[in-house]
């Protein structure tokens, strides 16, 4: 009972999409079945491999772009994985959870491939059975032009509802992952390529820190959006707005917020100082802790940072202390002897001393949570969410800016 209540919600939900996708012209008695080209709809994957955006064609598509939105909004596709791999043609997910569980969907879309869409490089199709109307919610992405999928006379083709416009070489290096034959499924990746998470992106030109308040003044409200600290922390650079970052290899919210922050830092002007802090309140923080500096000193974090991140959160590998690190390190290319000299130097305790200090000063509710200019303090409870946290950034590195003058 409690799982059909949850799927008439989102049938509901589907419903409510397609009237928002269908509008009547009363003095003219024409139905226009989406919303002009310019009302582009992008949607944004996370995946543990790297993130790509979306462009959905709801003037072409409308039934099939309602019906992906809707999966898209209840988090349908969170934590599934992409279950068919194969290079020079397609990688296909959307269906199955690890272990090539399938997921219970919605009732099948009406085919649609005869909208003028075609199966070039880069398009996003529905995947279906033999029966044309059998599409849920499992998609491909066309690794090349693949023109045996489309509408052609009399045979009925993959319905074409999209494109990719950033991220494709994130689809390309899927391509290339080992596959394996798992009981009926063949060109399933040997390790699971999971989707973190789906969501809508802000449309082009806005973001969450140039929408008004409730009551019309500031965007966002320290104490409602962000917090203020109680006492200014000293930055390490007078003339620049210092960003910190603070993350744990062992939280899976910082694992899916690092795409989301580094690119956020890469757009930012010369006089944004970002850096990030490996947050310390126990034991196993610290170890870890230690290991990131560990990998500074012996400048090695290219090679381990992302990998260390991917094992702990995704593949669930245990680093329970030294050794099991001095392992992890050795496997890229690191001897255990040059390890043990560097996660015991003088520097690198004193960084994880630092560390473990400052973070007591900040006094995060939990992780990832970002600090701006030694004065603000952002979660992601407040703020509303992971992407929401980079809009509540932009509003106060302004807010910074405008203050010193720069």
């Amino acid at each position: 009972m409690k799982y059909l209540h949850k799927r008439l919600i989102m049938l509901s939900s589907l419903m409510v999409l397609w009237v928002q996708l269908v509008s009547a012209d009363t003095e003219a008695g024409v139905l226009q079945t989406a919303p002009e080209e310019s009302e582009a709809i992008e949607v944004v994957f996370v995946t543990t491999i790297g993130s790509f955006t979306l462009a959905l064609d709801a003037v072409k598509a409308p039934l099939t772009v309602a019906n992906f939105l809707v999966y898209v909004d209840s988090g349908f596709y969170d934590n599934t994985i992409f279950h068919r791999v194969i290079p020079g043609f397609v990688v296909q997910g959307g269906g199955f959870e690890a272990g090539m569980t399938l997921k219970e969907t919605l009732p099948p879309v009406d085919n649609e491939s005869h909208n003028g869409l075609r199966n070039v490089r880069g398009s996003v199709a529905m995947a279906r059975k033999p029966d044309p109307n059998s599409a849920t919610s499992q998609f491909f992405i066309n690794l090349k032009t693949n023109t045996n999928l489309d509408f052609k006379g009399n045979q009925v083709g993959y319905t074409v509802f999209g494109k990719v416009i950033e991220g494709m070489v994130v689809l390309d290096s899927l391509a290339n992952v080992p596959t394996v034959t798992k009981g009926p499924y063949r060109d399933v990746p040997e390790q699971d390529i999971l989707i973190l998470s789906a969501s809508r992106k802000s449309s082009p030109g806005t973001t969450g820190s140039e929408s008004q308040s409730d009551d019309g003044g500031e965007p966002f409200i320290a104490g409602r959006d962000y917090t203020m600290l109680d006492t200014p922390v000293r930055t390490r650079g007078r003339n620049r707005i210092e960003v910190v970052e603070m993350f744990s290899y062992g939280c899976p919210h910082c694992y899916e917020f690092e795409p989301f922050i580094l690119q956020w830092s890469s757009r930012q002007d010369p006089d944004v100082d970002f850096t990030q802090l490996p947050a310390i309140w126990n034991a196993p923080m610290k170890l870890l802790a230690r290991a990131f500096y560990t990998e500074d000193e012996l400048n090695v974090r290219e090679r381990i940072h992302e990998a260390l991140f991917k094992a702990i959160v995704i593949d669930q590998v245990k680093i329970e202390n030294e050794s099991d690190l001095a392992e992890f390190f050795g496997r890229y290319g690191v001897d255990a002897n040059t390890f043990a000299t560097a996660f015991h130097s003088k520097q690198v305790t004193r960084k994880v001393e630092q560390a473990e200090a400052r973070v007591k000063v900040y006094n995060p509710v939990g992780v990832p949570e970002v600090i701006v200019n030694g004065k603000y303090r952002v979660d992601r409870m407040r703020a509303g969410g992971l992407p929401q946290m980079l809009a509540v950034l932009d509003y106060l590195v302004k807010k910074e800016r405008a203050v010193s003058g720069q």
